[in-house]
């Protein structure tokens, strides 16, 4: 988010506040594309299954053969997180817009994939 963003947001907040109103809103960030993500995330998720898989069967003593099959369970995964939610303003302070900080952290998401390697 630019400094001239989070001024002009600064700003919004601060005239809000003072107004008779008492709105009640949020600020939700999310990433550029969506669907890129998903598909990385799977990736990343049978790419993690192979490493397991790799570490287990070693461990076992065997050896690790072709994928049998897969299963995925298509849920809706969240890609946003919110920095201030549902914030009520109220009360403002003396100067003239808000010190804010609403840079977004990281998004964190999980998916689950099931691998059924073949094994010898």
């Amino acid at each position: 988010m630019s400094e001239r963003t989070i001024r002009v947001t600064g700003k919004v907040l601060y005239a809000l506040s003072h107004s008779h109103v008492k709105p009640k809103f949020r600020i939700l960030y999310t990433v550029k594309d969506v669907e890129a993500s998903k598909n990385e995330l799977l990736a990343r998720a049978v790419a993690d299954s192979k490493t397991k898989a790799e570490v287990l069967t070693k461990a076992a003593g065997v050896s690790l053969g072709e994928i049998q099959s897969i299963d995925y369970s298509w849920e809706e995964v969240n890609f946003s997180v919110s920095p201030i939610d549902k914030m009520v303003v109220a009360g403002a302070p003396s100067e003239e817009t808000f010190d804010m900080d609403i840079e977004p952290d990281d998004i964190g998401v999980t998916d689950t994939v099931m691998v059924v390697w073949k094994i010898y």
